[in-house]
């Protein structure tokens, strides 16, 4: 198997994640409290998979140990612990807030290496990180209106992540064939 395939499989997860809450008014909030947490939890196991299988330098494969392990601890955690909507939207934008910073501060760190470093796998990162905080904030802003249009924007945002993941896959395959 491919080894960036676990990091494209991860996105894709992430894309489920964001499509369930998109369709959350239309599946269920039931069908949606089982899905989004399931699909969260499969997309940091394969993402710490892929932390583990691949030959990359060590800031990169610690940032992916990382993220495996902050997407499998963010799944248990809505898992057990909102018991309304709002509340579970709350978590999602601290999430998304961290996830984004934890982007941006990903690529300083690999820039900050002595690692050979492709510039538009980190301008992906760089732009991915800075939509994600910037849309925890929009997020945030929505709560205020109506958990509708937080859910929306959630959705959005998450689907934006597992975009984010199979681009970076995809540009991993790019640059070293051999993957």
């Amino acid at each position: 198997m491919n080894k960036p395939i676990y990091l494209t499989l991860s996105g894709v997860a992430m894309l489920a994640v964001g499509i369930t809450l998109l369709l959350s008014t239309s599946i269920g909030v039931g069908t949606s409290k089982i899905l989004v947490p399931l699909f969260l939890f499969i997309s940091g196991i394969l993402a710490f998979i892929f932390s583990q299988v691949n030959g990359q330098h060590k800031v990169a494969k610690t940032f992916h140990m990382l993220q495996g392990m902050g997407l499998v601890s963010f799944a248990v955690l809505i898992a057990i612990w909102p018991d309304t909507l709002d509340m579970f939207l709350k978590l999602t934008t601290y999430f998304i807030m961290a996830y984004g910073l934890f982007e941006i501060v990903f690529a300083f760190s690999v820039l900050r290496s002595s690692f050979k470093v492709d510039k538009s796998i980190l301008m992906t990162r760089l732009v991915v990180g800075a939509v994600n905080l910037i849309g925890s904030f929009v997020l945030f802003m929505s709560l205020l209106k109506s958990t509708a249009s937080g859910l929306t924007v959630a959705g959005f945002l998450i689907v934006l992540g597992g975009l984010g993941f199979i681009i970076f896959a995809n540009r991993i395959k790019k640059i070293d064939p051999s993957y």
